[in-house]
Formats: C-alpha cells, sequence, structure tokens
C-alpha cells in the first residue's frame, strides 16, 4: 500500500460534505478519494464533479469491486451498517464506520469478527473526540492539571431554527424517527453515541450505570421529539459521575454554519475545573469578556488562578478533518485507529442503557445488564 489511500464513500447525504471535506488537496490528509457510491444518482453526480471523483456507483455490490479502493467511508443509516461492513470486510477494505454502529451489540460482535478475520481496520467515526478544545482539555486532564475528574456537565441546546442554520428537512430525518433504524431517538441515540463518548473520556473511569429521564418536545405540535432530556451517568464511585442536559427550542438566537445546536461542557476535578464553550454551533465564538466565555477552553488551577486559550481552532468541522486524519495516519502506521471497536461496542451499550431506562420509566440501568438490546 502506498502513502496515498485510495478511499470510498458511502452515503452521500447531509453529514457526507463534512467527511468529503478532508478529502480536498488543500487538507494534506495522504488520501485519494477515487470512488463513491449513493442511491441517490443525481447527488453522486454532483459530488463526482464537485470532487473530481471518476468511479460513480449507486450499487453498493458493485462499489465493492473497485479494486484501486482500499478503505471505505459509510455514512449510511445505522440499520444498514452491519452487513454493509461485513461485505466491506470480505472485500478486504479497511473500515471507517460512522457512528452509531449498529442497533444491537450482537450485531457489533458479527462486524468485529469479520473485520479481524479478514485482517482490515476498523474504526467507529467519532469526531467529536477530536474537536480541538475538547482534545485541549483531554491534554490539561492527563497533566493532572485539575487533579482526577469527578464530574462532567455536559449542557446542549437545540433548535428547530436559529439566525442560520443548515436547512434540513424532516424527510431527510425520518429514519431516524424510526424504531428499526434508530429506536425512535433521534437525539439519545443517535447524536447521544457523540456525548456518551466524549463523558466517558473525560471521566477517564468505566461508566457502571445509567438513569434517563425524557420530556415532551413535539415538532410542529405534531412530531414526537425525544427531548429535553436529562441522562445521569455514573460509575462505581458515585461520587464521580457525568450528566447531560439537552433540551430542544423553536428557535436559537445564534448563527450556525451546521446545525442549529450547541453545547457546553464544564469538567471538575480533584483540584480545579475547565470549561469548553462551544462545539457544533457558535454561540461563543464572538462572545469575548462576556460570560460564559469565548470559544476555547478555560481553566482554573488549584491555586485558584484562571487560565484561557483560545487560539485552537473553534470550528466543528476541524473536529471531522482531524478525524479523518487519524483513519489514514492509522492505515498508513499499521496501529489501532480511535475508536477501536471495543470502545466503540462499550459506548454503543452505554446508548441501549439509556433507551432502557426511559422505557422502564427512568430507572436506573446497569450497563453490564443490557447483553444486546434496550
Amino acid at each position: 500500500m502506498s502513502d496515498t489511500v485510495k478511499v470510498g464513500i458511502v452515503g452521500l447525504g447531509r453529514i457526507s460534505t463534512l467527511h468529503l471535506e478532508a478529502y480536498k488537496k488543500e487538507k494534506n490528509i495522504q488520501a485519494e478519494l477515487v470512488a463513491i457510491c449513493d442511491k441517490n444518482k443525481k447527488r453522486v453526480q454532483q459530488v463526482a464533479k464537485e470532487f473530481q471523483v471518476e468511479n460513480t456507483y449507486t450499487d453498493y455490490d458493485e462499489f465493492l469491486t473497485n479494486e484501486e479502493m482500499e478503505a471505505v467511508e459509510i455514512l449510511t443509516p445505522h440499520q444498514l451498517h452491519t452487513e454493509q461492513t461485513i461485505k466491506a470486510a470480505e472485500a478486504g477494505k479497511h473500515i471507517s464506520l460512522q457512528k452509531v454502529p449498529c442497533l444491537t451489540l450482537s450485531d457489533m460482535d458479527r462486524m468485529i469478527e469479520a473485520t479481524e478475520s479478514n485482517r482490515v481496520k476498523f474504526r467507529i467515526y467519532e469526531n467529536f473526540r477530536f474537536y480541538p478544545p475538547y482534545q485541549f482539555a483531554m491534554d490539561l486532564i492527563n497533566k493532572g492539571v485539575i487533579g482526577k475528574t469527578e464530574r462532567v456537565d455536559y449542557r446542549m441546546w437545540g433548535g428547530l431554527s436559529a439566525l442560520s442554520e443548515w436547512k434540513v428537512s424532516l424527510s431527510t430525518w425520518k429514519w431516524r424517527f424510526t424504531e428499526e433504524g434508530n429506536y425512535n431517538s433521534p437525539t439519545l441515540f443517535d447524536d447521544g453515541y457523540h456525548k456518551h463518548s466524549i463523558i466517558s473520556q473525560f471521566l477517564g473511569e468505566e461508566i457502571d450505570s445509567v438513569l434517563a429521564w425524557q420530556g415532551d418536545f413535539k415538532i410542529q405540535g405534531v412530531v414526537k421529539h425525544d427531548t429535553p432530556s436529562v441522562v445521569v451517568y455514573s460509575c462505581k464511585n458515585k461520587s464521580h459521575y457525568g450528566t447531560w442536559n439537552v433540551s430542544t427550542h423553536k428557535f436559537l438566537p445564534m448563527k450556525s454554519d451546521y446545525y442549529a445546536c450547541d453545547e457546553y461542557i464544564e469538567i471538575v476535578g480533584e483540584k480545579g475545573i475547565i470549561f469548553v464553550p462551544g462545539c457544533t454551533g457558535s454561540f461563543f465564538e464572538n462572545c469575548g469578556d462576556a460570560a460564559p466565555g469565548q470559544a476555547g477552553v478555560h481553566w482554573v488551577d488549584e491555586q485558584g488562578e484562571w487560565h484561557s486559550d483560545t487560539s485552537m481552532e473553534t470550528n466543528w468541522n476541524s473536529s471531522f478533518i482531524n478525524c479523518s486524519k487519524e483513519f489514514i495516519n492509522g492505515i498508513n502506521e499499521n496501529r489501532e485507529i480511535e475508536i477501536n471497536p471495543e470502545d466503540a461496542r462499550r459506548i454503543l451499550q452505554i446508548g441501549l442503557a439509556v433507551i432502557r431506562s426511559v422505557r422502564n420509566d427512568f430507572q436506573e440501568v446497569k450497563i453490564d445488564d443490557v447483553l444486546d438490546k434496550p
């Protein structure tokens, strides 16, 4: 294999625009986009023209016969992931699979077995771990600046509209509101994978149980959304825990280049606290000295001294570029690629436990008690 990895992408929906961005020449990720596949022929032609891709497909099986292609990014709905991953592994392709990896632990195990037996790289694409401010915060934790993490609070706001945002039709989101595609949970199960992942990483120890509450918000007064919601993540030592508090509103007073949502994280350690304003949107981009702080990372150390670093890239698209680089570098360096299948399985198990908690009158659920489905 040459240093330039030949990549194909299947699934050219809304989020693919940020995956495709990584394959522009100026991003220098030692990869070349050589094939694309989507059942929407018009969309395939559009992307082929923009990125000068000669090999285009509307059939997945035919797509996998492309001998030039060494690796694939799978960006399709969750319920398609298992069979598509197994087929890609059997075709000898390295695989980057968009979260959520699948809907059951048994399907995750089938994918792991197929990729291991065919000796191909397999990782789950979880870009939030590659968002520069989150990486900076994790570096502070690893250096012991705030001591052992005791608590992580993750606040998220979502809007049906904002001052500017991606226009995503309900029809595009339809599969996320189905039981067979996403457990009727566009927030808690789909987007939640990011949050379970980040909170787990910042806590630095295994989450033992979850307790989830869900309210009642209806889009256009008809479509039931799985928000507002609050999830509590407890470690075996219950003084170490995390929370995710998410709500949906008709309007958010912010401009966003992407979805109409944004986040705020507070990480409390034994001897300090880290604050990370912003991620997906641009709530805090021009906050300046106004509370709660400009986009970047702010922290107070054990001497009570405040520090800030807002010099790193805070545009959400940087997390996609960094995540794609991790995939390509992992292939070239023949090493494990984050997020590895075992860690990804645990995050999936947490997500399934959250759904079980909601469906069992918000009872606490032990993660290890989830053996396959919610």
